[in-house]
């Protein structure tokens, strides 16, 4: 039987015609922002309505509202290319599950990368609209510094 990681409703009210925003949403939640300011400024980053953004893009979005690479996982897609040209002389961990790195997420705001979704994570909480298999891959997770915190 397949375990997964209970998550909370995240009561980010999204658009109506809007699909593929988790970027957005992991943005909202973790950073603690409305959803509509996240939209825009994941907007700004080149995120095009209705489809998921590029790795990329959705780095410089994050970064620019103050989050950092934490730790980078294991040797997927994502997380080599993090490695190689996003957080070059980041420490690189092994592989981990997200049940394995979610006792670290305990105290603060994260935004956790995994194949195919991001979601936030707040205090050890996982924000997002759907339980998530507790053995899939983390490929990054992104930190915020106590003092970007805005909204709370």
């Amino acid at each position: 039987m397949r375990e997964y990681i209970k998550s909370f409703d995240d009561g980010v009210k999204r658009y109506d015609d809007e699909a593929n925003d988790c970027t957005v949403r992991a943005l909202a939640n973790a950073y603690g922002m409305p959803y509509k300011l996240a939209h825009k400024i994941m907007a700004k980053a080149g995120r095009v309505k209705g489809k998921g953004p590029q790795l990329e893009k959705m780095h410089a979005a994050y970064t620019r509202m103050g989050f950092e690479v934490d730790t980078i996982h294991g040797e997927t897609n994502c997380a080599r290319y993090l490695q190689r040209y996003i957080a070059v002389g980041k420490t690189k961990h092994k592989g981990a599950t997200l049940k394995t790195v979610l006792p670290r997420l305990s105290v603060g705001r994260f935004i956790v990368l995994i194949r195919g979704h991001v979601f936030g994570v707040v205090d050890g909480k996982v924000l997002d609209y759907g339980n998530n298999p507790a053995n899939c891959s983390v490929a990054a997770v992104y930190k915020l510094p106590e003092q970007h915190i805005l909204f709370d």
